[in-house]
């Protein structure tokens, strides 16, 4: 009898870590773990190996034919080539390397700008070349700007802004404390330090959203700011000549309705381009390239096969 044909898609963002595998086409596993169980580094030989041990442990014995990752942080061809090199001498698998943004154009069946708003922020997309562009992703502590680390950034500044000059928010600093645990604002820096990460500061983002919706507004300000700054990351691609459309996704547009309707709002008007929020996980897009042997992102329509095993 013929073995079947495996396919590995892994997805590896900033918090998470999720991985599908597929069977002549046919879904039959999904994992997930933190990001920080095995990265401790960019990829280090060490790292690969722990996610090797980690990944080979749920396939039963069975050896993956054909694998493709999408992988936070490598936001260049040579950041990509590196990743995807110690992956293969370390692992043994057949893999190609993506950024973990552009498995949304992917999962999306298209080719275009890839939008990931979730902890952090970064749109890529490929040009004429074939070659990666991307803009942003620059990491939460000097950029992620209109995602969620970005956006708790903001907020914390202008807060905290206001209340040097004695004209509080008095919604946005009461909800931004309780969701800290700290008595006042002024607290939030040594609260932070405790565990300094991207989803340490990120997961605060929904006390934003609920102040802004009763009407603070600073709230509101800050969410109209990081979404002109998700359309800007957009823009400048698309000035390199990216083509559209935009796929878009991660926790932050997938939750937040309105947010993503302003920021597709903004692309719109602003480019001329058309938006469409994702809603499968990008880990999708990479099960779905491995099942067609690791084409590159948007040279044609993957497979739509991949279902749910019975």
């Amino acid at each position: 009898m013929r073995a079947p044909e495996v396919a590995l898609g892994i997805d590896v963002g900033g918090t998470k870590t999720r991985w599908m595998i597929a069977h002549d086409g046919v879904l039959r596993a999904d994992h997930q773990v933190p990001t920080v169980a095995w990265r401790h580094a960019s990829y280090s030989d060490e790292d690969c190996l722990r996610l090797k041990r980690l990944v080979e442990a749920t396939f039963d014995g069975v050896t993956p034919s054909r694998v493709v990752m999408g992988a936070n942080g490598c936001n260049d061809e040579q950041a990509l080539r590196r990743c995807e090199t110690a992956l293969r001498d370390v692992t043994g698998w057949n893999i190609r390397v993506v950024n973990d943004a552009e498995l949304l154009a992917a999962a999306g069946h298209g080719r275009g700008i890839s939008l990931i708003a979730g902890t952090g922020s970064i749109a890529v997309a490929r040009d004429r070349a074939g070659t990666l562009i991307s803009a942003g992703g620059w990491g939460w502590l000097i950029g992620d700007d209109g995602g969620g680390a970005g956006l708790v950034r903001r907020a914390l500044q202008e807060a905290l802004a206001a209340e040097d000059i004695g004209m509080p928010d008095r919604q946005l600093s009461q909800a931004l404390m309780e969701s800290l645990a700290i008595p006042r604002l002024l607290r939030a820096n040594e609260r932070l330090a405790e565990a300094p990460s991207a989803a340490s500061l990120a997961c605060h983002v929904p006390a934003i959203f609920e102040v802004a919706a009763r009407g603070s507004r600073i709230a509101g300000r800050v969410l109209e700011d990081g979404a002109s700054s998700l359309a800007d990351l957009v823009g400048r691609l698309h000035r390199r000549g990216a083509p559209g459309p935009v796929f878009a996704g991660g926790g932050l547009l997938e939750s937040q309705a309105r947010f993503f309707s302003h920021v597709s709002r903004l692309i719109r008007e602003r480019y001329g381009l058309i938006v469409f929020l994702v809603r499968d996980p990008p880990v999708v897009g990479a099960v779905k390239l491995a099942c067609e042997r690791g084409v590159a992102p948007g040279t044609r329509e993957c497979s739509p096969s991949i279902g749910l095993a019975s």
